[in-house]
């Protein structure tokens, strides 16, 4: 049985969605881990 979010969909499609997803996911790894460093360093210039 289909999820709704796949009907209707070319198989393409769905894996062009799919990956689409797991990029936007790395790209907000990347942000998250840059805005961690830039709190470490700012927490190491304060003390």
């Amino acid at each position: 049985m289909a999820s709704v979010a796949y009907k209707n969909r070319t198989r393409d499609e769905i894996i062009a969605a799919f990956r689409e997803s797991i990029r936007k996911k790395h790209e907000w790894q990347e942000q998250a881990e840059q805005e961690i460093l830039k709190i470490g360093q700012e927490r190491l210039q304060q003390t």
